[in-house]
């Protein structure tokens, strides 16, 4: 991280890094409050994802957005919407009005294609505001803001919490980070017949987008949602080992209809190569879980499996 101070000595400057988070089978669980609105299930995290500088000048309460060095103007945008959270939240606090903010995203997965970015967009936003102008807030406080924006915005339900814990989260409670209750999948390397250098490798290959919202503002998807999705979480506790949690996401996938031919002709050949492969949700996406970076597709992308989840560098 590229450190900042003013002639004071305070830093002026605050990276972050939040993993894509990937979900392999969810269930909605609807409430009044979004800190407590979220959903229920499993994912995997990256070390890929997004990464978000903030930093301040003096000025008069502008504030530039920028994603991938192109500045961001819409202000309905994810970081104007945590932004304007937080703004809200402290109004008496500070006096924004005298600093001009920039806050600029380095987003490494695809947008809308089921990784979390708008989480991690989210997550940045919130966290490296918060730490530059010491808001009186812990990291699951400052975190359940951008929680909030992802379940306002219907951008998201459960990207933020696990972006925040990493590996491989099982959200087994809604809610924001601090609220919803979650656990993680061991990664035993030894089982999988791993040495303490080798970890595991997540393949992806994006075909298109899904919005979010598009799935989760539907009554009779979030039906058949939680219909098919609401049982698999206890089927993975049973047996919380990576192939399961791989055969489940397919099956919900497949089940839900959320997976169209040519996704699942991918997926289908990643599964054979692989410890199981599946639909990342939401998004045209085919992402399985090896033990080796290789694949027959053509133009894969591939990561490993975070560890540490979401933190400032």
């Amino acid at each position: 991280m590229v450190e900042e101070y003013n002639k004071c000595g305070d830093k002026m400057q605050f990276t972050v890094f939040a993993p894509s988070h990937i979900t392999g089978f969810f269930e909605i669980v609807e409430h009044p409050d979004p800190m407590f609105k979220g959903s229920r299930g499993a994912g995997v995290t990256l070390d890929q994802g997004v990464l978000t500088s903030v930093d301040v000048t003096d000025g008069t309460g502008e504030v530039h957005i920028f994603t991938n060095d192109q500045e961001h103007y819409p202000n309905d945008s994810v970081s104007h919407q945590t932004f304007n959270l937080l703004q809200g939240k402290f109004s008496d606090e500070l006096n924004w009005n005298e600093k001009n903010i920039n806050i600029k995203h380095e987003i490494q997965v695809p947008i809308e294609a089921g990784f979390g970015a708008s989480a991690g967009i989210s997550l940045g936003t919130a966290l490296g505001i918060s730490r530059l102008f010491k808001l009186p807030l812990t990291f699951n406080q400052a975190a359940a803001v951008a929680h909030q924006t992802e379940v306002e915005l219907k951008t998201g339900l459960g990207d933020v919490i696990g972006a925040v814990n990493g590996g491989m989260p099982l959200r087994l409670s809604p809610g924001a980070p601090g609220i919803g209750k979650i656990d993680s999948i061991l990664i035993g390397k030894a089982d999988m017949g791993l040495n303490d250098e080798e970890g595991l490798y997540v393949i992806t290959k994006s075909l298109g987008i899904i919005e979010t919202s598009s799935v989760i503002g539907d009554p009779q998807m979030v039906k058949k949602i939680n219909t098919i999705g609401g049982h698999l979480l206890q089927d993975l506790l049973k047996n919380p080992q990576i192939p399961n949690f791989m055969k489940l996401s397919q099956v919900f996938a497949q089940k839900t209809g959320l997976m169209d031919p040519e996704v699942m002709e991918i997926v289908e050949v990643l599964d054979d190569e692989t410890l199981g492969a599946s639909m990342a949700m939401l998004g045209k996406t085919a992402f399985a879980i090896s033990k080796t970076p290789d694949s027959s597709v053509e133009d894969v992308n591939v990561a490993r499996i975070d560890s540490c989840g979401c933190r400032f560098v």
